[in-house]
Formats: structure tokens, C-alpha cells, sequence
């Protein structure tokens, strides 16, 4: 494991736009994902490829999510992206478990700062085990979507 500052191992770190909420729609081609995931639907897209979404502001920032595919990335999402020498889906992981909220500015309105994440200490294995370890959990991610949506349907 070789410890990094954030920035180091990223090609992207870097809030989204805003969007105004005429423009988010129930359903659409692309979703609007801000700092708790999809706000709905719109028909363009600021990003294209995969990242972790780190939530920027509000009472759940700091959380994590994997994102893959085109989406309009919001204002309260920092959008997180891997350099070639490291794996992007295995850096959301361990950015989900690293309790990111605790950098929260203490106000009425928590609030994560970009510059305060880039400067977060990582400790990266390999690439190849990145790899390896970014597809047995997104293996598992699905297996465990699939039977949640298999419970869904059974309930209703």
C-alpha cells in the first residue's frame, strides 16, 4: 500500500454546474444527479464516463456513490475521477468508508469543500488489485440489487 493525497491519484476532482429546476423532469434521458443521487431527468448531460459522486452539501454530505454512464452532474455532487494508474470504481469504495462527512464545514448547512477532499490521505494497493477487488465488489453490488428488486417484486 503507498499512501497519496487525493489529488494525486485523480484526473478530475471538480463540483458540477447547476442546473435550474425547470429543467428537471420526471423522467428523461439523462439523470440529474446532485448531492443524494438522482433528482430526476433532463435532456442534456455535463459528464460522460465513470466516477464517484461525493455529496457536497446538505445534512448527508460526504456520502459516495459509483456512477457510470452520462448524467447531468449538479452543483452539491463532486464528481471524483481515477488517473490511468489507479481504478475509479475502487476509489469510490474506499472513499464511502473513509467517513467523509466529519470534513463537513460546521454550520446551519454542512458543506464539504473541494480543496479539503483533494488534500485526503488514500492508500492505494496496486492497480491490479484495485482491479481485482473493484470487480468482486461490483459483482456483489449487483447480486445484491438483483435480489432487492426480486423482493421488491415479491412484496408487492
Amino acid at each position: 500500500m503507498i499512501s497519496y493525497q487525493l489529488n494525486e491519484v485523480c484526473s478530475r476532482i471538480k463540483s458540477g454546474k447547476g442546473i435550474s429546476a425547470s429543467r428537471i423532469k420526471q423522467t428523461g434521458e439523462f439523470p440529474v444527479i446532485g448531492g443524494n443521487g438522482i433528482r430526476g431527468y433532463t435532456s442534456t448531460f455535463n459528464f460522460e464516463g465513470e466516477c464517484a459522486v461525493v455529496g457536497r452539501q446538505g445534512a448527508a454530505c460526504g456520502n459516495v456513490r459509483y456512477f457510470s454512464g452520462k448524467a447531468y452532474m449538479t452543483e452539491h455532487a463532486v464528481v471524483v475521477q481515477a488517473n490511468s494508474n489507479h481504478n475509479t470504481r475502487y476509489l469510490a469504495y474506499l472513499l464511502s468508508i473513509m467517513n467523509l462527512g466529519r470534513l463537513s464545514a460546521q454550520s446551519a448547512q454542512p458543506g464539504l469543500s473541494v480543496r479539503m477532499l483533494a488534500r485526503q490521505i488514500v492508500e492505494l494497493p496496486s492497480l491490479s488489485v484495485q482491479n481485482r477487488s473493484a470487480k468482486l465488489l461490483g459483482d456483489l453490488d449487483k447480486k445484491i440489487s438483483l435480489n432487492q428488486r426480486t423482493n421488491d417484486y415479491l412484496a408487492a
